[in-house]
């Protein structure tokens, strides 16, 4: 009867560990997002000021 009750108590301490684990997965996966939207976002300003920059000093050779 011990042995019984036992994997019944394993299995209740188990889903609030499930509960945690989702919790943490989906603060990673926001992060995750985050991260790299704002690293694209910085990536993309980026280029855009260099190519604004190239194009004004290939205008400034070709005139």
């Amino acid at each position: 009867m011990i042995a019984a009750g036992k994997p019944a108590r394993t299995r209740l301490t188990a889903r609030p560990k499930a509960r945690d684990e989702t919790g943490w997965l989906l603060a990673v996966a926001a992060a995750f997002l985050i991260v790299h939207i704002v690293g694209l976002t910085i990536t993309a300003r980026a280029f855009a000021g260099q190519t604004t920059t190239g194009q004004s000093a290939i205008s400034e050779l070709c005139d």
